[in-house]
């Protein structure tokens, strides 16, 4: 008895000495990187090897939009997804704070889970991802076997889930500065210096680009009339009139003061003109108090002789120039 004793304590020591190694290491790769996708993606991966199991989904908490999104998981189709903040066994875990180990899905008919439905798992084991005492994402691991986590898991993934929290907020944070470092805070649109590195960079490899430099029309006039908090609502409504007329792929920037650029990488007048018409056109009409644009065009292509962000924003300037001095509230190209 003694003996058999003294092995099942050997047995479980060596279990607990690979668990700390195995925490030790994973939090060690979480810190490393402060690339919030890398970091999921590895932290995705490592627990579906660690606890053998079928589905991992990791959640973090909108606080703006009160709903979930998951931030990547092994089912493809889930990453992307929004969920309320009260829904499943992720919106339990956001009110109660505390992990969840589920045995048989089938048995449990009181909570519908999006996640076990969709993948057929019975098997569930979560927890909260927590910072200073408040949740900021979950993760949900599943089974498609009835009574596969056991409570030694349960407790591994409390463990896990810590570090992971602190990598979730340290990789947000870092990825919040960078938005910032990019990003003009009044306007919501991109900073001048990252509009042109972004520019600089598409003329190494594409073969054409437009630029669309605007100018709000007497904007001194409306901060001397209605003030300066006023002049501040235009700036803004004037750039999301921006942000909703370009696509995805084209680059908007607060180029200083009261004017702004646009980027539309691979096209060239035919299609800039009539994006900075849409613009100007809206500007005119949805603006309150209404207010004018006046926009200056530039094109490069591969076979100029010069190619250069600086001669691309100069040739726009004079645009805009001629634009101001012509009459205002119309677009002209360079």
């Amino acid at each position: 008895g003694a003996a058999f004793e003294k092995a099942k304590l050997h047995e479980h020591s060596n279990v607990l000495v690979g668990e700390l190694r195995l925490i030790n290491e994973l939090a060690h790769r979480l810190h490393r990187s402060l690339e919030l996708t890398e970091t999921i993606q590895f932290a995705c991966k490592e627990l579906l090897g660690i606890f053998r199991a079928d589905y991992c989904s990791i959640m973090q908490v909108n606080a703006i939009k009160k709903e979930f999104i998951v931030l990547y998981s092994n089912l493809a189709q889930e990453i992307g997804r929004t969920s309320p903040l009260d829904q499943g066994y992720a919106g339990i875990m956001w009110s109660t704070k505390e992990p969840i180990i589920l045995s048989d899905y089938n048995d449990a008919s009181q909570v519908k889970s999006h996640l076990m439905m969709v993948t057929g798992s019975r098997s569930l084991l979560a927890a909260p991802l927590m910072v200073n005492g408040e949740v900021i994402g979950v993760v949900m691991i599943t089974h498609r076997e009835p009574n596969y986590f056991s409570y030694d898991n349960y407790k591994l993934l409390q463990v896990i889930s810590s570090h992971l929290g602190l990598a979730l907020s340290n990789a947000s944070l870092h990825a919040e500065v960078n938005r910032m470092v990019i990003t003009d805070n009044l306007t919501g649109l991109f900073a001048r210096h990252y509009l042109n590195e972004r520019i600089s960079r598409r003329q190494k490899r594409d073969s054409i680009g437009s630029l669309i430099l605007l100018d709000i029309d007497h904007f001194k006039k409306v901060n001397d009339t209605y003030g300066h908090q006023i002049g501040d609502s235009i700036l803004q409504q004037v750039s999301k009139i921006i942000q909703t007329s370009i696509r995805d792929g084209d680059i908007a920037a607060r180029w200083g003061g009261e004017e702004m650029a646009i980027y539309l990488p691979e096209v060239g007048y035919e299609v800039t003109v009539k994006v900075a018409e849409r613009i100007r056109s809206r500007v005119e009409k949805e603006t309150s108090p209404r207010v004018t644009i006046s926009c200056g065009l530039a094109e490069w292509r591969r076979t100029d002789d010069r190619i250069s962000v600086e001669s691309l924003f100069y040739r726009a300037d004079m645009a805009l120039y001629k634009a101001k001095h012509m009459g205002r509230n119309s677009i002209r190209v360079g």
